[in-house]
């Protein structure tokens, strides 16, 4: 892959000498019109965002409050001292491969406890990514700052995971 990708680049011009069609300014500026007039006037990757956010947000708020007692007492927030990803270095598809193989012990683990599968649908609030964080990195940042991003993010959901998981 990185043979391709640098075959690609280095004959770049050769792979650029096609004029665009005729109209094509016109055509796309009607299509990002249409785009933006169907959402209402709002921008759709804004809009996506802010679905995205309330997901994380609802997400969130259901670790917290699952088997909340009814009384009045506050809920009380565990910290964890877990390192989820000790022993794992820097490169972020150990990261992943880690952090997908902590939750598939956590679905096994919570699965056998739990038949019916009620707590299947926590369990997902808190894993579902529609984009996968590794992929919203910006590629210009530095390797490190990368798989801290990582760790502590998986590492939240795992904590989230480990909250569940308790809940008796």
């Amino acid at each position: 892959m990185d043979n391709l990708k640098e075959y690609i680049n280095k004959n770049l011009e050769s792979f650029n000498d096609q004029e665009l069609p005729e109209g094509h300014q016109e055509r796309f500026e009607a299509r990002l019109a249409d785009a933006y007039s169907a959402t209402s006037g709002k921008n759709p990757v804004i809009r996506h965002s802010i679905w995205w956010s309330v997901g994380i947000a609802a997400a969130l708020a259901a670790i917290f409050f699952i088997g909340r007692p009814d009384t009045n007492e506050p809920t009380q927030i565990i910290e964890s001292n877990k390192d989820w990803f000790a022993g794992i270095g820097n490169d972020q598809f150990e990261i992943c491969n880690a952090y997908y193989g902590k939750v598939a012990e956590f679905y096994e683990t919570m699965l056998k406890t739990d038949p019916e599968g009620e707590m299947e649908n926590a369990i997902d609030m808190v894993i579902d990514e529609t984009i996968p964080l590794i992929d919203q990195l910006p590629e210009e940042m530095e390797p490190e700052a990368r798989a801290a991003v990582l760790k502590e993010y998986y590492s939240n959901l795992l904590d989230g995971l480990d909250r569940i998981k308790n809940i008796k």
